[in-house]
């Protein structure tokens, strides 16, 4: 059974819970995914076919564009990202919940299973992340967790939730700024504190091109609601 077979299989399978949701399948290409966008909010769910016959499958990666839209303006990311279709810079990724994320999947039997495991992750640990993580002062009360205990945002093997590198304290100034963080500054002086190191001395005019906008960000949320 050849990739294109397998991939068919998979989304004929998966259609019927994600297309009543509105995701809209993406079969070809080296990134295969089904992605809900609408109203300023994009979720995707991404699979991997691998020729010794594995499929493997993402967490939920969630796109707030209150928040990207500022971090697309640097100018940084490529611009298909900007065409807001198939391919959207996600702002947290679901990297707390346990896998298995992926199977074997050389026969017919195997990928239905397969399936199953896909159905059981978006009807219970992938429902529960996106019913969590679709509000921006829960992701600012997970970051303020992860304060607590010393863990960076984007740390993915800690429990991490922002998504991207470096990027990912622009995330979290954005966010601090929408939800009326009370402790904006101090985060703010965390990232000035390690922008300063040499080393991400390439990303500094984005950050400077950042802080230039920060103050103009107005409160939409605030953290206790």
């Amino acid at each position: 059974m050849n990739i294109t077979e397998k991939r068919k299989i998979l989304f004929d399978g998966l259609l019927p819970i994600l297309q009543p949701l509105e995701y809209k399948s993406f079969k070809t290409g080296g990134n295969p995914c089904f992605i809900y966008f609408k109203n300023d909010i994009a979720i995707k769910i991404g699979f991997n076919f691998f020729d010794m016959g594995d499929i493997t499958f993402s967490g939920f990666g969630i796109t707030h564009y209150e928040v990207e839209d500022y971090i697309l303006d640097l100018d940084y990311f490529q611009d298909f990202f900007k065409e807001k279709k198939r391919h959207h810079l996600p702002t947290v990724y679901d990297w707390t919940t346990k896998g298995p994320f992926g199977f074997n999947a050389t026969t017919h039997e195997e990928i239905e299973q397969g399936i199953e495991l896909i159905k059981n992750y978006i009807n219970g640990d992938g429902k529960l992340f996106l019913d969590n993580y679709l509000s921006l002062p829960n992701i600012l009360k997970r970051m303020d967790e992860l304060d607590s205990e010393g863990i960076l945002w984007h740390d993915r093997k800690n429990g991490g939730i922002l998504a991207g590198t470096l990027d990912a304290n622009f995330r979290a100034l954005i966010i601090s700024k929408l939800c009326n963080d009370t402790n904006y500054e101090s985060k703010k002086a965390m990232v000035d504190l390690k922008l300063e190191k040499p080393n991400y001395a390439n990303w500094k005019p984005y950050y400077e091109k950042l802080k230039s906008v920060l103050p103009s960000i107005q409160p939409k949320y605030n953290l206790d609601c």
